[in-house]
């Protein structure tokens, strides 16, 4: 078949970036390095906001410029969000949407090479290894070198299998994969961004303004180490704060989105204002405008971001066709003109027949907004007069919310909004949505008090169970202390109380079920009754021995713990307080055999050293040893029935030692290896071994 001219048209001129960007240059380099390896796929990892989207954008462009027709790797861009399924023919789906013909897919497929760029992992809600369910760099498939950028905190703690081509005879850690984390601006970074940032926007203030505010306030400090933060915080700051009171303003992260949305939605207000409209345009703009267009922009903000959790599980590209989508979920947001005026003023971005807000962060917000917003008249009154003031939660857990159900009633005006976001999806594992709402928590008391609702609710009815494991991770991260609650009968499976303080609190037949108590505080804590099944502790006790372990046990009544090491000592601990007993030192050579006598008086051991040894207990010395062995002893066993004890050797043989005398009763043999175990049956008549010469003997 002839070869077809198809080629992939480059960007005809750099992306239009909302904001200076310096997050490429440290890092170009670095990439480029991986790009002329022979590795195949390379991780992108940082923080929301980070400028991973900036950045690969930055990249394509980049490798276009260097770009050589016939021989150089074609830089390929997905948006991950965009592409249906992208676990299957991913570049195909791309390549489609970019309207290229099939002969010209298929050319370059068989005969091109290329850099992909894939954004968004995390926004697709990705779990799929892309690199192998696409077949990547395999026979007959795309010739691709992989770059993924992804948001750090999506991924748990063993991702890698996630990223790295592997066949199923390769260990997790690939030399074909790379990872690289977007680090916070530096000092030197923010006075740059800064400087760029005013000699392009020309705002109202100037660079020794933005530098006295990034200095003279405390919070904003950590929040402008992240580029898109500190977008928004030079835009919004001049409107925020005022020099005399820089010292003690405090920002925070859902203060910057609150004003940079309401700006932004002034701004769409006046833009839409001098626009040439229809009759129809202009009559649906002035309604909107008499009822308050920044209001109606923020609910629609916000409905349209419980929507797309709901509807698409938070995946953040919506499509719409008015044909194709006639009927849908999707004309509440797209049909009608003042929906198209608000999708206009609202910060939305438009590609063909796709929408997105201008930032993944900014539908968590309008998300967040959704659960509580603090401008909502329902809000607002929800506070019960006889409160009147912040309460903590071991206060506002013993009013009224105990006793009958009556009693219930009479201090609680209405149950939870049962159509909150909190009620229908769990938020447990969703970082960034968490942030705004425990910077929402301590902005305005009033929210403790709904969430507080949702986790008394939920001993009556299991359908709050959803929304009493999101209400109390916001409260514990939060720093909302439980001293002295009763809590008896909660359901709240799935929720992080990590690091909460939980004096004194009752917790009886609680469903806790699957929750993370890491580093949380629970003296005087009573949990009789509770299922606590997949409960996660953290890190469980360990034992520093700084010296390779090859055999441990524990004495029978487990009150000990002997374990043997490389250097031939063995070291006992208390398992009541893991405080050490004894330190037994007499072997040369590593201990790799450890029993215990059935009345725990007794240790014991086999030893590269050819011998066993009897340890007293009580003394921490060796009474006596055993030889005979002509190479290194590998497991030792103790006899339920006689006094006698098996050793197993490298020397092909299992001696029996008789502890009344301390000598060898018999030698076994049989082996054509070496013995590597030794167990004694039940009833101690029968002794089986096991061989690197692929046998068991009994």
């Amino acid at each position: 078949m002839e070869r077809s001219n198809a080629v992939y048209i480059p960007p005809q001129a750099k992306p239009n970036l909302q904001s200076p960007d310096h997050t490429r240059f440290p890092l170009m380099g670095k990439v480029k390095e991986f790009l002329g390896s022979d590795r195949k796929v390379l991780l992108l990892l940082g923080d929301s906001g980070a400028g991973k989207s900036t950045f690969s954008r930055e990249l394509e462009y980049d490798l276009w410029q260097s770009y050589e027709s016939k021989t150089g790797r074609i830089p390929l861009h997905i948006n991950l969000p965009t592409i249906k399924e992208p676990e299957d023919d991913m570049i195909t789906k791309k390549l489609r949407r970019d309207e290229f013909s099939e002969l010209q897919i298929r050319e370059m497929k068989h005969h091109r090479k290329f850099v992909l760029i894939c954004d968004g992992y995390d926004e697709c809600q990705q779990t799929h290894n892309l690199y192998m369910s696409n077949r990547l760099n395999q026979t007959g498939e795309w010739d691709v070198q992989m770059v993924i950028c992804c948001r750090s905190e999506h991924l748990g703690s063993d991702y890698r299998d996630r990223f790295q081509p592997r066949n199923r005879n390769q260990l997790l850690d690939s030399p074909l994969f790379q990872e690289m984390v977007f680090t916070p601006f530096s000092v030197d970074q923010i006075q740059d961004y800064v400087e760029q940032y005013v000699s392009i926007h020309k705002p109202q203030w100037q660079g020794k303004d933005y530098m006295d505010a990034l200095h003279l306030i405390p919070s904003l400090k950590d929040l402008v180490k992240n580029p898109f933060l500190m977008t928004l915080s030079l835009e919004v700051l001049p409107h925020m704060v005022f020099e005399q009171h820089l010292s003690s303003a405090r920002i925070t992260r859902v203060g910057l989105y609150d004003l940079f949305i309401e700006q932004w939605l002034e701004r769409g207000k006046r833009r839409l204002a001098e626009k040439d409209m229809s009759s129809r345009a202009r009559a649906a703009f002035e309604k909107l405008t008499a009822e308050g267009l920044t209001l109606n922009g923020i609910e629609y903000l916000k409905k349209l971001a419980v929507a797309i959790y709901k509807e698409q599980d938070g995946r953040p590209v919506v499509e719409y066709s008015e044909f194709y989508d006639r009927g849908s979920w999707k004309d509440g947001f797209f049909l009608g003109e003042d929906k198209q005026l608000l999708r206009e003023a609202c910060p939305l971005s438009r590609n063909g027949d796709q929408y997105r807000f201008i930032h993944r962060s900014v539908l968590e917000y309008g998300l967040a907004r959704a659960v509580f917003d603090p401008k909502d008249r329902k809000n607002r009154a929800a506070v019960r007069p006889a409160l009147g003031r912040r309460v903590s939660m071991s206060s506002m857990m013993s009013i009224g919310f105990h006793g009958s159900d009556e009693e219930t009633i009479t201090n609680s005006e209405q149950e939870p909004n049962p159509d909150s976001p909190l009620v229908w999806r769990s938020f447990v594992d969703d970082q960034s949505l968490l942030q705004f709402l425990e910077e929402r928590l301590q902005q305005v008391p009033m929210f403790e008090e709904q969430l507080l609702a949702y986790i008394e609710y939920s001993k009556r009815d299991k359908k709050w169970c959803i929304a009493a494991s999101n209400a109390i991770t916001i409260l514990i991260r939060a720093g909302v202390q439980c001293i002295g609650v009763d809590l008896r009968g909660i359901r709240i499976p799935g929720a992080d109380l990590s690091y909460g303080v939980f004096d004194s609190v009752q917790l009886q037949e609680a469903d806790m079920r699957n929750v993370n108590l890491s580093g949380a505080w629970l003296r005087q804590t009573e949990l009789s009754g509770a299922d606590m099944t997949g409960v996660q502790f953290g890190e469980l006790p360990y034992l520093p021995i700084y010296n390779s372990v090859h055999s441990c046990i524990f004495s029978p009544d487990g009150e000990s713990l002997a374990v043997g090491v490389e250097s031939g000592v063995i070291f006992v601990y208390s398992t009541s307080n893991w405080r050490s007993i004894h330190t037994m030192m007499g072997h040369d050579g590593v201990v790799r055999g450890l029993v215990f006598s059935v009345d725990g008086k007794r240790i014991y051991s086999g030893s590269y050293d050819k011998t066993v040894r009897i340890w007293d207990m009580e003394t921490g010395k060796w009474q006596h040893v055993l030889r005979g062995h002509a190479r290194a002893i590998q497991h030792i066993a103790y006899s339920p029935v006689k006094n006698q004890v098996a050793s197993a050797s490298e020397d092909k043989t299992i001696r029996l030692w008789d502890l009344a005398t301390n000598s060898c009763c018999q030698i076994l043999s049989g082996h054509e290896n070496t013995f590597l175990c030794v167990a004694y049956s039940p009833q101690g008549d029968q002794i089986v071994s096991g061989s690197s010469d692929f046998s068991v003997r009994l």
